[in-house]
């Protein structure tokens, strides 16, 4: 969902980079888990404002400057049934990860490594035999998603495969 980034203040509130604002279910009273290191743990969202670059969060039992300090850097999550549904036709981006990435002409480019979150649009990350192709996640590149058989399909993107 997001990253924790530099302490703001004295009270224990966070710089927060949010992948998804839009339609976040991020909200005051959320429990997240967040990654420190090898170490999963919990914490209820306090204070949440959503502003771009400039989202901060306050979470339960960080209140002071030196407590966000201990946090800064830290990935955090939301468990899958926290989400919001989804309707037809819909999918989360994060389900495309590990999918196989097929041309329209069923021709193996690679595997879905990641979706990076990008200011202008989102942008899959393709695994192929020793380089990553970049796709932008637009109609002009991805023409379907299966998710159940895992496949996502896409058209035109002879010029970014290098």
């Amino acid at each position: 969902m997001g990253r924790l980034l530099k302490p703001i203040g004295l009270k224990g509130e966070l710089r927060t980079a949010i992948y998804n604002e839009h339609n976040s279910a991020l909200q005051v009273g959320t429990e997240i888990w967040l990654k420190k290191e090898e170490n999963y743990f919990s914490r209820k969202i306090e204070i949440i404002k959503m502003a771009g670059a400039k989202s901060c969060i306050r979470l339960s039992d960080c209140s002071s400057l030196e407590d966000a300090e201990k946090l800064q850097g830290v990935v955090f999550f939301l468990p899958r049934n926290a989400f919001e549904s989804k309707g037809d036709n819909e999918h989360y981006l994060v389900d495309m990860i590990g999918s196989c990435v097929v041309d329209e002409n069923q021709r193996l480019l690679g595997t879905v490594a990641d979706v990076l979150t990008m200011p202008a649009q989102n942008i899959i990350v393709v695994k192929t035999s020793g380089n990553e192709i970049f796709i932008p996640y637009v109609d002009a590149y991805i023409t379907f998603f299966d998710e159940m058989k895992k496949n996502l399909i896409v058209k035109d993107v002879e010029g970014l495969i290098i």
